[in-house]
């Protein structure tokens, strides 16, 4: 995974946003009920690539509101990791291997075993829920 560093020059500065950051909260929430219907069995790499999609909602929401904006998923992966000391280091690569999984999903068709999902999904559920909660802690300011 690139730094901070690296990555920070694919950052654009933008106008604040909160409405947009609610926007996309509100449809982090309607992805998470929508991934909670779906067989893990049958559907294993589809809830893999949408618990990414959430947390890049949300990721992409939190940048929104300082003002921020980029179109590079590891760039928004570095931006957590740099702005974020309330995510732990594990949290970070766990973010950046599902985002490596989305890419290879949706760019190559690959499968994601229903063992990985069920080893992983209640860590990728905390995971979610922390940055939700720090979303609309953000929202609240």
């Amino acid at each position: 995974m690139k730094s901070w560093d690296e990555l920070e020059d694919q950052v654009r500065q933008v106008h604040p946003n909160k409405a947009r950051a609610k926007s996309l909260l509100k449809m982090a929430y309607v992805r998470l009920e929508e991934v909670q219907t779906k067989d893990r069995e049958k559907f294993a790499s589809l809830a893999v690539e949408a618990y990414y999609e959430i947390m890049k909602e949300v990721a992409t929401a939190l940048m929104s509101i300082e003002g921020r904006q980029t179109s590079s998923h590891e760039a928004l992966v570095a931006y957590l990791k740099h702005t974020f000391p309330q995510f732990s280091r594990s949290e970070i690569l766990l973010i950046d291997r599902l985002r490596k999984l989305r890419n290879a999903i949706n760019y190559k068709g690959f499968f994601v075993t229903p063992d990985f999902l069920k080893r992983n999904e209640p860590r990728i559920l905390n995971l979610i829920s922390k940055m939700i909660d720090l979303l609309k802690n953000d929202l609240r300011q």
